[in-house]
């Protein structure tokens, strides 16, 4: 076997790679940039390559380091799940989960009772957020992502799919007897971090049903869905937002879906690293969810806006 490089380095490098940055790489080993870069340095003069382009405003990956990075990564991964593995596997302690702060404050948190109730031992903490976990940078264990599925090297589990349809106060879609009349009300818009042209919106609802939409300005547009929801149950206008957001707000008659058309969304996903997914409280966690996401499909909400 040849002689294994030091593995500082190698963890400098690892870093680095993942990074792009010998900056960022430092703030997560919690050492200077220097002292990264005379790591990265060493682990290239041991190994005879070079495995960093470096320049005044950019790091990339030669060739060499690309293969070396894809190696290693795998490699931490199998000693974190080997670690873990020494350790008691119980369904106790804390459960982090990351998540849309729209789907843990609309969808998710209303249902956690139940899943303490199963598992008493565990204490499970909520982070909302509609930035991409990095799973090796930040100490989460699950995340439930918003997106098309499309996670490579993860384990992911397809949860829910979501729809956006608009919606609110039953006293006002008594006055929207036709979409032009729904067109002239006044229009709450959801622009969430990220939002693109690609996502839906009032312009692309309104041309569905050939309204033109030309000079479309909201009446105020929020960067947050329960705002949106809150507006429109307070009776100030219509939402165009996720109907697995708006579930409870409809089932206890706060709003109202004054037209069924809708607009296909993303899909919600539970997403961890491989080396995670077989966890007894990853495992528990991601059954409870499952069985939570079906009971919700099969309810006559679920039948009639989901199907």
């Amino acid at each position: 076997m040849s002689r294994l490089p030091n593995l500082k380095s190698v963890q400098a490098f690892e870093a680095v790679a993942r990074h792009l940055s010998f900056k960022d790489a430092a703030d997560e080993l919690c050492v200077t940039p220097t002292a990264v870069s005379h790591q990265v340095k060493a682990l290239e003069t041991h190994l005879g390559l070079q495995l960093l382009n470096r320049s005044n405003r950019f790091v990339t990956l030669t060739q060499d380091g690309a293969i070396y990075a894809q190696h290693i990564s795998t490699a931490f991964e199998h000693l974190v799940a080997g670690t873990d593995a020494l350790a008691q596997d119980e369904i106790d302690g804390d459960l982090t989960i990351s998540t849309t702060t729209s789907f843990a404050s609309n969808w998710l948190s209303p249902r956690l009772a139940q899943f303490a109730e199963l598992y008493p031992s565990l204490s499970v903490r909520i982070l909302g957020s509609d930035t991409v976990t990095d799973f090796k940078a930040e100490p989460v264990d699950i995340a439930i992502r918003y997106g098309f599925g499309d996670y490579p090297d993860m384990h992911c589990a397809w949860v829910l799919d979501d729809f956006v349809a608009p919606v609110c106060r039953p006293d006002l879609a008594k006055t929207l007897q036709t979409t032009e009349d729904l067109a002239s009300a006044r229009l709450i818009q959801y622009e969430w971090a990220g939002y693109s042209e690609a996502d839906p919106s009032w312009q692309k609802w309104l041309a569905q049903h050939g309204i033109t939409s030309a000079g479309f300005r909201p009446f105020v547009t929020y960067s947050e869905e329960h705002m949106c929801l809150l507006t429109a149950s307070d009776g100030h206008g219509v939402s165009l937002v996720s109907l697995i957001a708006a579930a409870r707000y409809v089932a206890d008659g706060r709003l109202v879906v004054p037209h069924p058309a809708k607009i296909k969304n993303k899909s919600y996903y539970l997403v961890c690293p491989h080396s995670a997914a077989h966890k007894s409280k990853i495992e528990a966690f991601q059954n409870w969810l499952l069985d939570q996401a079906d009971q919700f499909r099969d309810s006559d909400y679920g039948r009639e806006f989901f199907e």
